[in-house]
Parts: C-alpha cells; structure tokens; sequence
C-alpha cells in the first residue's frame, strides 16, 4: 500500500508537469494547485510506513496516521479535480 501511494503522489505530479507544459496550469490555476497539495499527502502517506521508527514513536502507530494522510490527500484530489473542471470546462 505504501508504495502505492507513493506511486499514485509522483503520478499526480507528474501530471501537473504535463499540464503546465501544455499551458492547462494557467487556465484552472487553483485547482491545479489543490491537486498539488493531494500529490504530497499521498507522499507522506506512502513513505510514513516505510519508517518503522515513526511506528515506535506514534501511539496508536503509523499506519492510522498513514491512512489519515491518505483520506486528506483524498479529500484535496477531489476538491482539486472539481476546481479544474469548473475552471476548463464552465469559465474559460
């Protein structure tokens, strides 16, 4: 699962790069930007159980923490794929 997310976070990202070289990032700027936001949960949500001295440290460990990343990267993709297709497809 980790890596998963990790995967899906340089995913998004790299999608953003496309985007910005296609010129879309300057169309729906704030909610390329939320999506932005949702590729870096996803990373630390992926790369806190790769960290198992954080398991030791937290107190009811790090995957709760990891699945809390997870859901609020969730919640700022989702925020962030409606922004930009108001902003594409209703405004512009």
């Amino acid at each position: 699962m980790a890596i998963g997310l990790v995967g899906l976070g340089v995913a998004i990202l790299l999608g953003l790069a496309l985007a910005e070289y296609a010129k879309w990032r300057s169309k729906a700027a704030r909610g390329w930007n939320w999506l932005a936001v949702a590729a870096v949960w996803f990373i630390f949500a992926g790369a806190l159980p790769l960290v198992p001295i954080l398991a030791e440290a937290l107190t009811w460990g790090t995957y709760g923490v990891a699945e809390i990343f997870s859901v609020i990267g969730w919640i700022f993709a989702l925020v962030g794929t409606l922004f930009v297709a108001y902003e594409m497809l209703v405004e512009k």
